[in-house]
C-alpha cells in the first residue's frame, strides 16, 4: 500500500498543477472604445460588456480575454534586460493567428502602432503592435501553418 502511496505521489509531482492560461486580463482607459476597437481589428465576440464589470472577449480557442478599466494610466507592458537588449520594453502575451501577413496588412491601414513583419525562420512569422492604451503584444503564426 505504501509503495502505490509513493507511485501515486511520485506521478502527481510530475504532472504540473497549472493545466492552462484561461484569462487573461487587460488595463484599459476607456472600456467601451476598447472593446470595440478589439472587435474591429481581430473580430472578437463580445460575451460581456459592462461598464461596471468589464468586457470579456472570446478568442478563437475559447480563451477570455478581459478588458478593466484601470484607475491610473497602466499598461500590461514591463521593462527588461533579459530580451532584446537593455530596457526593452516587454509584451505580456503573444498571440496567434492563422494569417499573419494579411492581419499585419489590416492593422497597418487602421493605423495601430505596428512593428515590421520580421521572419524567425524556423519559429515562424512574428510581430508586435500596441493596442490603443500602448498594450504592447506579439503576432505569431506558427510555421507548420504558412
Amino acid at each position: 500500500m505504501e509503495e502505490r502511496d509513493a507511485l501515486k505521489q511520485q506521478q502527481m509531482l510530475q504532472k504540473p498543477v497549472l493545466k492552462k492560461v484561461h484569462c487573461n486580463y487587460l488595463p484599459v482607459s476607456n472600456l467601451e472604445a476598447t472593446t470595440k476597437w478589439y472587435q474591429e481589428i481581430f473580430g472578437l465576440q463580445v460575451r460581456k460588456c459592462d461598464p461596471d464589470e468589464g468586457s470579456i472577449l472570446i478568442l478563437g480557442d475559447g480563451q477570455w480575454l478581459f478588458l478593466l478599466e484601470s484607475n491610473e494610466k497602466r499598461t500590461a507592458n514591463f521593462m527588461t534586460h533579459q530580451w532584446e537588449g537593455k530596457a526593452y520594453e516587454m509584451f505580456s502575451l503573444t498571440f496567434e493567428v492563422e494569417n499573419i501577413v494579411e492581419l499585419h496588412k489590416k492593422m497597418r491601414e487602421h493605423k495601430v502602432e505596428v512593428e515590421p513583419l520580421v521572419d524567425h525562420g524556423s519559429c515562424g512569422l512574428q510581430f508586435k503592435f500596441k493596442d490603443p492604451d500602448g498594450n504592447k503584444f506579439n503576432v505569431w503564426q506558427d510555421p507548420m501553418t504558412l
